[in-house]
């Protein structure tokens, strides 16, 4: 049954004239009284009578009335209940497993925010890749930049750009070890066992013999550390490049670098919003390598 009827019906029973109803919507008077015909055939039931030039509602079609107002006000709630979940302004909950993720979604969120100026991103930054992936799974998280492949039938994954981890020391600090390229010569800033990066990079520096003296569990955290010339430590070059770029901080050369690739990942069950879908197309763009995130993408529209 069309619900235009319905609502037809409502505004002839209440002004009782067909003629001013078809103005008030736009039809034309044949098309109203079609419309009034059809609900009396569906139901086989008189909604009105016309005695001399005046209509009359009858006794079914009051009894009509009040339902359709009952359903027209449940299905009024319920299109409001449903454009909460297609109407872009819903937030997109990004997982991200790592801080460097964070810095390689700032211009991939930027972009998103002038093409969808009303699009809402929450992000957080995870400890570990198992607590991410947990996330897509209980659906905490949309969807997840992430550092490594993720095993999992139930996700998917698109490859956008390689990151590598770098071992850097503040210039100061390099001068004062007479520029020497032993990074055994200096204090080391490590991470704490469990956290991501130490887990990439422990086989890098197995054979490597350093000083750890402090350990944090964040990132940012080190890199300030390096900053402050408290000693040496491997981060994101992401987090880093800027400083390398314009001197501050001294890369050492003559060690192992350890290379992994970023990526975005989502359940593959997952509904897309056209939030996220947009979120999705831009981070296709800003990747750096072919990885058919935008097909994908085309198969599920």
């Amino acid at each position: 049954m069309d619900i235009q009827l319905f609502r037809t019906f409502l505004l002839v029973a209440k002004i009782e004239n067909v003629t001013q109803a078809a103005e008030q919507l736009n039809f034309t008077q044949p098309a109203v009284t079609a419309q009034i015909r059809a609900l009396e055939e569906h139901y086989g039931v008189e909604l009105f009578e016309r005695i001399g030039k005046k209509l009359h509602i009858t006794e079914a079609g009051h009894q009509l009335t009040i339902h359709i107002e009952k359903l027209l006000t449940a299905y009024d709630d319920l299109n409001t209940a449903m454009k909460r979940f297609s109407n872009i302004d819903q937030p997109i909950k990004i997982g991200a497993s790592t801080t460097a993720a964070s810095y390689i979604l700032s211009p991939i969120l930027l972009d998103f925010q002038h093409r969808v100026q009303t699009g809402n991103v929450v992000v957080d930054i995870c400890p570990t890749l198992p607590i991410t992936i947990k996330g897509l799974m209980d659906n905490t998280f949309d969807i997840a930049i992430v550092h490594s492949k993720i095993n999992h039938n139930q996700i998917v994954q698109f490859d956008l750009l390689p990151e590598t981890l770098v071992w850097v020391v503040h210039r100061d600090l390099f001068a004062a070890n007479q520029n020497s390229q032993d990074v055994s010569q200096y204090p080391f800033i490590n991470f704490r066992p469990g956290c991501v990066y130490r887990t990439k990079f422990e086989k890098m520096i197995k054979d490597t013999e350093f000083n750890s003296t402090i350990e944090y569990s964040d990132a940012e955290a080190i890199k300030r550390a390096v900053l402050d010339g408290m000693g040496s430590g491997i981060l994101p070059y992401v987090l880093v490049e800027s400083f390398l770029e314009d001197g501050t901080l001294i890369e050492f050369t003559h060690v192992p670098s350890v290379d992994f690739m970023m990526s975005v990942a989502f359940h593959k069950n997952k509904a897309l919003t056209p939030a996220m879908r947009a979120f999705l197309l831009v981070a296709a763009e800003h990747a750096k390598i072919q990885n058919g995130l935008k097909e994908y993408l085309d198969t599920k529209a």
